[in-house]
């Protein structure tokens, strides 16, 4: 007589209950991962875009969505290039702003533009014509870091202002273009609240179908 004995119900049940597990940590760390490297983003695209013409005229606040058309400009004053590989990855303007000078960082795509209107600004501060290049930004106000502030002071001081009335203007601002980084948050960040709440949800079905079980 042959006898055959296992305990392949209890092993069937681990191995679903695994699969159950497993899947609702893949849905809650893709949606957190998401969240995390899209959510500061996300919150600023849904602030109110302020117009670029009207913060220069009126002052800006670190924090700020701006966006719209640059409507002038002073020198490139600097670049951030990436030692690696010798390639440049923003290019730094001086703008006459409300409280003397804001900076603006644009890609290097935008670089050929923005010289153009340069030229036109300093046309338009001798003959009066306004300039007529477009250059669409959109991004965030933040204040400038690293050694942005001093060659934005040594730059400053070669135009005219005095050491004390730079001094007097305290920490410069700077608007870094992010189009790209906020359109990907658009999207990103509700596809990981998603995320999150289905593995949530997910994990709560689980429990009850359980305690029914049980």
């Amino acid at each position: 007589m042959n006898a055959v004995s296992g305990q392949y119900g209890p092993d069937r049940e681990g191995k679903k209950q695994g699969r159950r597990i497993a899947a609702v940590m893949i849905l809650c760390i893709l949606g957190i991962f998401l969240l995390l490297a899209t959510l500061q983003n996300f919150l600023t695209a849904l602030k109110p875009a302020v117009d670029i013409a009207y913060l220069l005229d009126h002052g800006a606040g670190e924090g700020m969505h701006v966006a719209g058309r640059v409507p002038y400009t002073y020198d490139c004053f600097a670049d951030m290039t990436e030692t690696a590989r010798g390639r440049v990855q923003a290019y730094y303007y001086a703008l006459p702003a409300a409280e003397g000078i804001i900076v603006l960082a644009v890609s290097p795509e935008k670089k050929k533009a923005m010289d153009i209107l340069l030229e036109e600004t300093f046309d338009y501060l001798e003959s009066g014509y306004l300039p007529e290049t477009v250059v669409e930004v959109e991004g965030y106000v933040e204040k400038a870091r690293g050694r942005l502030p001093y060659l934005l002071s040594q730059y400053m001081e070669d135009i005219g202002y005095t050491k004390e009335e730079v001094e007097a203007m305290g920490e410069p601002l700077m608007i870094r273009e992010a189009a790209d980084s906020l359109h990907k948050a658009r999207i990103l960040a509700p596809v990981g609240m998603i995320l999150l709440a289905s593995g949530v949800l997910l994990a709560m079905f689980f429990v009850l179908c359980r305690k029914k079980e049980a």
